[in-house]
């Protein structure tokens, strides 16, 4: 999965915010919109702050729920552009479609004029686990909250809620969608999950999941060892991960083979 959220930050770098000025007092305001929110829909809202590489946690008692705070309300201010503290609640399956429905809706907005960038915003529906360990469907949208005076990708606001069907309906319903248009762009995220590990990586990393050593993976190959460590090395770094084991696992819960 983390070959994903490196691509999202890589989109988060290429806006070169540090080159602007960005008045803080717009991050306030913005803060003080999603609060006021948060205490009237009971949900969960995220503000990413693209140029400091934070976040802006709400919850409401959708967090109680979601055994994300033992209180009915809570602010936290995370380190990291990535919310962990929900991404880790999330069905795995249905978090690489989320973050790949993300990285698919920034490339689309990036190129719009600031007035266009904040009238899409991506939608979806998932699975996080709650408090007693079950998966609950909620209703995730993305969306620019604020551009940068220079019309970049700057403040993000993402929206958890819970879904008023519970009933799983396969796949997370990725979707763009125009709020001023009514236009909607369906998404297909199959082609890009299987584009994430090349094939001959994909069968070297049956056969490492097999139990074969390099040489024998050479043998049933037909390569050279050097290029299975070569392949080992690439998959490694595409996963973000620290060793073979770390691999299929990462790659398993992505359905990459």
């Amino acid at each position: 999965m983390d070959i994903l959220r490196k691509e999202l930050n890589a989109v988060y770098a290429a806006q070169c915010l540090n080159e602007e000025f960005l008045d803080r007092s717009g991050v306030e305001e913005c803060k003080g919109r999603v609060e006021s929110m948060v205490s009237v829909n009971n949900a969960c809202s995220v503000i990413t702050d693209a140029a400091r590489d934070c976040c802006y946690l709400y919850a409401g008692g959708l967090g109680f729920l979601l055994g994300l705070t033992e209180d009915m309300n809570m602010y936290r201010e995370l380190d990291s552009s990535d919310e962990d503290l929900i991404y880790d609640r999330i069905h795995p399956e249905d978090l690489v479609e989320k973050r790949m429905l993300e990285y698919e809706f920034f490339r689309y907005v990036d190129p719009l004029p600031a007035a266009e960038k904040v009238r899409y915003r991506a939608t979806c529906r998932i699975r996080i686990r709650d408090r007693r360990e079950s998966y609950v469907m909620v209703d995730n949208s993305v969306q620019i909250l604020r551009p940068s005076p220079a019309g970049r990708i700057w403040l993000i606001l993402c929206c958890y809620d819970l879904s008023s069907g519970q009933e799983p309906q396969g796949g997370i319903e990725p979707r763009i969608v125009n709020n001023s248009t009514g236009d909607v762009l369906t998404l297909s995220l199959a082609d890009r999950r299987d584009r994430i590990l090349t094939e001959r990586e994909k069968d070297v990393l049956r056969l490492i999941r097999d139990g074969r050593l390099s040489k024998q993976i050479a043998d049933e190959l037909g390569i050279s060892i050097h290029t299975v460590n070569r392949h080992r090395q690439n998959i490694l770094e595409k996963l973000s991960v620290g060793n073979s084991v770390e691999a299929i696992v990462a790659a398993t819960s992505m359905k990459l083979f």
